[in-house]
């Protein structure tokens, strides 16, 4: 019934690249020419110019790709590596020229986009041209079946072990990023006591701090922070993650199909006679869960379900293990988010200030992760400065 529910239960990847238009192009050329003034004085200088090339890279259409000018294509491989007695595949970006090079392990959780998709493309090679060596490790349990997989917290860690002995990594240079779904795992990565003392930052773009959180704004359609609440309208593939995960937390298989059909997420004809009353509490709990309730119903009803679900929930909750996170921290977020409400990441910003070493920006050029937010040639203007300056921070960091 697993299968057979979550192939059901798959979407393709909402989004889209859009168009920007030359509008960028006065911003960019500005900033690489102020940045081009520390190029080779300071160690700030290089990450400016860094940052300043890498940018144009990620954005739509942008008139200019002065980086392409100015640094050799990396080379690509898709490779296989071994971890905990499974074999994960991955692609591999190289920065062109020998010698060893800082690394990023970079993840896309549950996004289906494949590896030839000209905005992983772009990211890679563009993070490769600024001196940085990227691993894209695949989970094909969250790629092909939508699913938040514990296990691929180690996928992540055998990443970075396999970065350590690449002949040409810095082992003492190597960071996690991811995004969405991706960042979450990444900073779960960032607390395994396998490498925590080990990672040089983390770069959490659009992800979740706690999941139970989470799934009490989807059910509610609420996004909420602090004594603040407001309507939110979650997007479909948020839903769907929703969804497999309160119908995978029950404890009777039959009756999770059984309100997979009910739900339309099952098409078949039933197996057999389905009386609504006579189902668990559990059964009931998701019912309304999925049929839409109110916040507080939605963390009561959440609190209800078998302590398993929850105990798993708190297994891939950056949250459970916050005080494990040793890395620099930077975290990105689109303000007006429909995947995962910005709160999430504002959450994690405010548990990480105390310690020092995190950065946080929240954008209104994104629509999730994807800058392509119509706005003003000033708010835009605006919004690409900030967008700069987070890549610097992650230069200095990353290189």
């Amino acid at each position: 019934m697993k299968v057979r529910v979550l192939n059901s239960l798959h979407q393709g990847y909402h989004g889209g690249m859009g168009r920007m238009g030359h509008r960028f192009s006065i911003v960019l050329m500005a900033a690489v020419l102020v940045a081009s003034a520390w190029l080779g004085v300071t160690e700030p200088g290089r990450a400016a110019v860094k940052a300043a090339l890498f940018v144009p890279e990620i954005l739509p259409n942008a008139p200019l790709h002065p980086q392409r000018w100015l640094r050799e294509d990396p080379s690509y491989e898709a490779v296989r590596f071994f971890y905990g007695g499974a074999e994960g595949a991955s692609d591999l970006y190289v920065p062109s020229g020998g010698g060893k090079y800082p690394a990023v392990v970079l993840f896309f959780g549950v996004i289906p986009a494949g590896r030839d998709d000209p905005r992983i493309v772009n990211l890679a090679s563009g993070l490769a041209r600024s001196g940085i060596v990227v691993l894209i490790p695949w989970s094909e349990v969250m790629t092909t079946f939508h699913r938040l997989d514990p296990k691929a917290v180690d996928l992540l860690v055998g990443a970075f072990q396999y970065l350590e002995s690449h002949p040409a990594v810095d082992a003492s240079r190597i960071g996690v990023a991811g995004f969405c779904v991706g960042a979450s795992f990444a900073a779960l990565a960032a607390e395994d006591d396998r490498i925590k003392e080990k990672v040089a930052y983390v770069n959490s773009f659009g992800g979740y701090y706690d999941a139970k959180d989470l799934l009490v704004a989807i059910a509610s359609q609420t996004r909420f922070y602090d004594d603040f609440s407001e309507p939110w309208t979650p997007r479909e593939d948020s839903k769907t993650v929703f969804a497999v995960h309160l119908l995978e937390g029950l404890p009777d298989a039959r009756e999770g199909e059984m309100l997979a059909r009910e739900f339309g997420y099952l098409k078949e004809p039933p197996a057999a006679t389905y009386d609504p009353v006579s189902v668990s509490q559990e059964a009931q709990a998701v019912r309304s869960l999925l049929s839409g309730v109110t916040m507080q119903e939605a963390q009561a009803l959440l609190s209800s379900l078998p302590s398993q679900f929850l105990d798993d929930l708190a297994l891939i909750s950056p949250s459970t293990r916050i005080g494990d996170l040793k890395a620099p921290v930077l975290i990105m977020h689109d303000s007006e988010d429909t995947a995962v409400p910005a709160a999430e990441s504002r959450r994690m910003a405010n548990a990480l200030k105390e310690r020092g070493q995190v950065h946080y920006t929240e954008f209104s050029l994104f629509q999730h992760v994807d800058p392509t937010r119509q706005l003003s040639p000033l708010d835009m203007a605006k919004e690409v400065w900030k967008l700069m300056f987070h890549m610097y921070m992650v230069m200095r960091l990353g290189t």
